[in-house]
C-alpha cells in the first residue's frame, strides 16, 4: 500500500516494521508451543531482543504520536471516532507490549522456565492478535483519513516531527 501523504506512509512502514516483529514472535510460539525455546539458537535470541526493543520502544513512540498529533486533528475536524477508539486500544495493548519486552529481556537474561514460558507464551499471544487487528484497523480507518486531512505543509511539519523521533 502506498500513501501520498508522507505522514501516512512513514506511519504505514512502521507498521509494516512491526507486523513482521509479530509475525516472528507468533512462529517463535507456534514452534515451540509446549517446550520453551531453545535460548541458545541465534533465531530465538534475535526474535527475542526485537520483542524486547522494538515492539516497546516502537508501540509507545507511534502510539504518543497518533494520539498528540493526529488524533487531536481528527477530532478538530469532527471525527471523535476514530481517536476514541484507538485510544482504547492503545491503552489495552501498551501494558501488553510492556509485559512481553520485560518477559523477553529476562528470557534474554535468564532462560525460560517452566514458569516463565508459559506466560510469555500467553501474553505475547494476547499480543500478537490485538496487535494485528489494531494494525488492520488503523491501515483502514487512520491513514486514508490522514490522506485527506492533511495539507502538504502540515504533512511536511508532521512527517518531519515523526520522522525524528526515531
Amino acid at each position: 500500500m502506498s500513501f501520498s501523504r508522507r505522514t501516512a506512509q512513514l506511519l504505514h512502514e512502521d507498521h509494516q516494521a512491526t507486523v513482521a516483529v509479530i509475525e516472528s514472535l507468533d512462529q517463535l510460539i507456534a514452534k515451540a508451543r509446549k517446550k520453551a525455546p531453545d535460548i541458545s539458537d541465534p533465531k530465538v535470541q534475535k526474535t527475542l531482543k526485537n520483542a524486547g526493543g522494538a515492539i516497546e520502544e516502537e508501540i509507545s513512540q507511534h502510539f504518543a504520536f497518533e494520539e498528540n498529533e493526529l488524533f487531536t486533528r481528527l477530532e478538530d475536524m469532527g471525527d471523535v471516532g476514530i481517536g476514541e477508539h484507538l485510544r482504547s486500544e492503545h491503552r489495552a495493548l501498551l501494558p501488553l507490549g510492556q509485559s512481553v519486552a520485560e518477559l523477553a529481556r529476562d528470557a534474554l537474561a535468564n532462560g525460560f522456565t517452566d514458569e516463565s514460558w508459559p506466560k510469555f507464551r500467553n501474553v505475547a499471544a494476547e499480543l500478537i492478535e490485538r496487535m494485528l487487528a489494531h494494525i488492520q484497523k488503523e491501515e483502514m480507518a487512520l491513514l486514508p483519513a490522514l490522506e485527506d486531512l492533511l495539507d502538504a505543509e502540515t504533512d511536511m511539519e508532521l512527517s518531519t516531527a515523526y520522522a525524528d523521533t526515531h
